[in-house]
């Protein structure tokens, strides 16, 4: 992992003005870049694929780094999924915030990991630091994706509030997107925060079937649309009644979108107690199931997964848990997985053994020294392409057993564990890498895959092939 692995260096000229943000995207290279890479068998190959030379020359005494976020989707339709990572910034990635709108230069990179080159360096703009994450989406649906930026926040345990901040709790920015002209351009939208809190995840979704996808943030009850020339806020009302009982809502979230099921929510009423599942009905919240959580002090972290698991025509919800131990994140949370059926039941064990119910130990996840640990993330991926996720515990690396990954796979109605590779991405005992943690990027039909380090250099990105 620390030795760098160069494939191959592209030189790519990018042009900015005012708003609109011009590209290039290459399709002459692939043929002999093919021919370079022997992807035949499972292999680990340690390296960003960054024109450094270029970056110096365009950024100097900027570092090379990811920053908290990433994308995915096919920009060029060549049938390989690209990566959008977002990075470069003049102060230290432990620095969330800056002075002024020049302290951080972000650069959006496509690259298709399948043969390991760089499409194009495409997009580049100021910003003030303390983003989130990506999302990928054809917003206006012309054949074309497009980028969100969603909501930042302040890091307020190293400094105080810098006044482009808002007031909210810990400080919030204003969310970006990046409308896709045929991937010759990008025009740039400001989404507004204004009194609302910081984003760590969203949905893109078109709930009410305009032909328009909506953006659902984590940062507040609305939502954005686009109506062909800019986007319009629409506030979202949350029905707090249950069984005609009333209860204090809380922490409401996007957790899962899909055509068939629709915009998925989820609230907590008391931590660790219970929580909710809500569907987004027009522009109202209706809570549809109530649960418990298998362990005491636990609640739901960062995405779900709904799927008819028996072919009764009633769905059953796969929801990543979290186990907080104490207050303060000083002790990593702890991941696990529950079920539960449309009537709030814990069905766990009627579709995962026990030995899958129980909690990760220490040994088998990678954290980056807080709670945001274990299925935080990037837990489901459709790997054989038969409609069915299979589950990746450990933040996407997977499952440890012996010194393998493995993920569940849903068999015979049951899931079980399936080898995802051979070797343990990360190692939270190795003092080297022990505050990395690695985000995972599936190419699923080309069976390629990033980690990709959070927060730390991208050269010590892992590709592999399974």
């Amino acid at each position: 992992m620390k030795k760098l692995f160069v494939i191959l260096i592209l030189t790519t000229l990018i042009s900015c003005k005012k708003d609109v943000i011009v590209s290039n995207i290459k399709e002459d290279v692939k043929t002999t870049i093919i021919n370079t890479i022997d992807t035949s068998k499972p292999t680990t190959k340690v390296g960003f694929v960054i024109d450094n030379v270029w970056f110096k020359n365009n950024f100097p005494g900027f570092w090379i780094e990811t920053h908290n976020g990433k994308g995915e989707g096919d920009f060029n339709n060549d049938g390989r999924k690209d990566l959008v990572v977002m990075f470069a910034s003049n102060t230290e990635a432990k620095y969330q915030f800056q002075k002024d709108t020049s302290s951080r230069v972000v650069v959006g990179v496509f690259i298709n990991h399948k043969t390991y080159f760089e499409l194009d360096t495409n997009l580049v703009y100021s910003y003030l630091g303390g983003y989130s994450d990506i999302s990928v989406s054809d917003i206006n649906q012309d054949g074309y994706l497009d980028i969100y930026q969603m909501t930042g926040y302040w890091k307020g345990d190293i400094s105080n509030r810098p006044g482009y901040y808002n007031s909210n709790g810990r400080g919030g920015m204003d969310g970006y997107v990046f409308m896709n002209y045929k991937n010759k351009s990008f025009t740039k939208y400001r989404l507004p925060i204004l009194e609302d809190g910081a984003s760590t995840t969203s949905m893109i979704f078109d709930n009410n079937k305009n032909g328009f996808d909506e953006i659902y943030s984590q940062s507040c009850l609305c939502y954005f649309e686009f109506n062909g020339n800019s986007f319009i806020r629409n506030e979202i009302v949350i029905d707090r009644t249950f069984l005609n009982q009333s209860f204090n809502m809380n922490v409401i979230t996007p957790k899962f979108s899909n055509k068939n099921i629709g915009m998925i929510f989820t609230a907590e009423s008391i931590f660790g107690e219970r929580y909710f599942i809500l569907k987004l009905e027009g522009n109202k919240l209706i809570p549809k199931v109530k649960f418990k959580p298998t362990h005491p002090n636990s609640g739901p972290a960062q995405e779900i997964y709904v799927k008819d698991l028996n072919g009764d025509g009633k769905s059953e919800y796969i929801i990543p848990m979290l186990i907080v131990e104490n207050s303060n994140n000083t002790i990593p949370a702890t991941p696990y997985l529950m079920i539960v059926d449309e009537l709030g039941n814990d069905v766990t064990l009627k579709y995962m053994d026990f030995e899958l119910s129980k909690p990760l130990e220490y040994e088998q996840f990678d954290w980056i020294g807080s709670w945001q640990t274990g299925f935080i993330f990037y837990t489901f991926a459709d790997i054989d392409n038969d409609d069915i996720m299979e589950i990746f515990p450990a933040s996407g690396i997977g499952y440890k057993k012996g010194n393998d990954t493995y993920y569940y796979k849903l068999i015979n109605g049951k899931y079980e564990l399936k080898l995802y590779h051979p070797g343990w991405i990360g190692n939270v005992h190795d003092s080297k890498v022990k505050n990395y943690t690695y985000k995972s990027f599936t190419d699923e039909k080309n069976g390629v895959n990033i980690f990709l380090i959070l927060e730390k250099s991208l050269h010590l990105s892992i590709f592999k092939t399974f």
